[in-house]
């Protein structure tokens, strides 16, 4: 690879990182800790971590019985992890947040068909 294509690789990343996507959403290890205190008041890590894992797993399992596609449903997994590395579980409760996050996926990934999930019982 030439030094000037490297060059262009190096600065389109850095173009990236301070784009608004890049300033906002893109933390590091210091800001995740931050923002994980509030829940570490009344959760230990091992929990924390397995309720993550918990909703992640209900996300994934109302995908496949809605039908969706796996790119839904991993947008839907990447809404609710990002929106939680942010704000406590105690702000909104994730069994509200896990369907509110695949109905949205959905929405963005233009996946709805035929109102699947208004349909389903």
């Amino acid at each position: 690879m030439s030094l000037g294509k490297l060059w262009e690789l190096v600065m389109d990343r850095e173009a990236w990182r301070s784009a608004v996507h890049g300033l906002q959403w893109i933390l590091d290890k210091q800001d995740l800790l931050k923002e994980r205190q509030k829940d570490l008041k009344f959760l230990s890590e091992e929990e924390y971590w397995k309720l993550q894992i918990f909703f992640t797993n209900v996300i994934q399992a109302l995908g496949e019985h809605l039908k969706l596609r796996q790119q839904v449903i991993a947008t839907a997994t990447v809404y609710f992890k990002r929106f939680y590395a942010r704000y406590s579980l105690k702000s909104i409760d994730p069994v509200l947040m896990a369907p509110t996050c695949v109905f949205l996926a959905s929405k963005v990934e233009a996946y709805m068909g035929s109102n699947t999930l208004l349909d389903k019982d």
